[in-house]
């Protein structure tokens, strides 16, 4: 073999190996997807009609902003229409909390941090379909919310 053809074969080798190695980006700020949320638990989730209300009023609003360190939610305040089509004002919530990164493969990205609103010690999954869009699973154990085996897109904002 040629010096030339060693030094392409290893910087492609090189080149493959960081490749594997490459970790999405969680840093910047995420914003809910309300039509591709509904869209995956209207098709996967087992939801009735009123879930599927309540959760298409819910979803699109939060926006996650991630630094290296923290991790901020916001949800504004919002109007809902009830099962007797009620209004009902549902307020929202800001919080920030410190994360550290679990792990990571080149699709995922664990993170231990506390969960909004509950304030439970959590483990998230941040699963990406590419380098500008997300989905997390809603709901389980430690969120204090029930596991429904639902997702919640988000999309980079910035």
């Amino acid at each position: 073999m040629t010096a030339i053809r060693a030094l392409t074969l290893a910087g492609f080798l090189v080149f493959l190996h960081l490749g594997a190695l490459a970790q999405p980006a969680l840093v910047g700020q995420w914003k809910s997807d309300a039509d591709r949320t509904m869209r995956f638990n209207k098709e996967r989730a087992q939801l009735d009609d009123k879930k599927a209300v309540f959760l298409s009023q819910l979803m699109g609003r939060m926006t996650l902003t991630f630094t290296e360190k923290a991790i901020a939610y916001d949800m504004p305040d919002l109007n809902m229409r009830l099962g007797y089509g009620q209004m009902q004002r549902l307020q929202g919530f800001k919080e920030t909390h410190p994360y550290r990164r679990l792990g990571h493969t080149r699709n995922t990205v664990a993170v231990r941090s506390r969960a909004p609103v509950v304030g439970n010690e959590a483990i998230t999954v941040y699963n990406f379909e590419d380098a500008n869009t997300m989905w997390v699973y809603v709901g389980g154990a430690d969120t204090g919310l029930p596991d429904e085996h639902l997702r919640e897109y988000f999309v980079r904002a910035r």
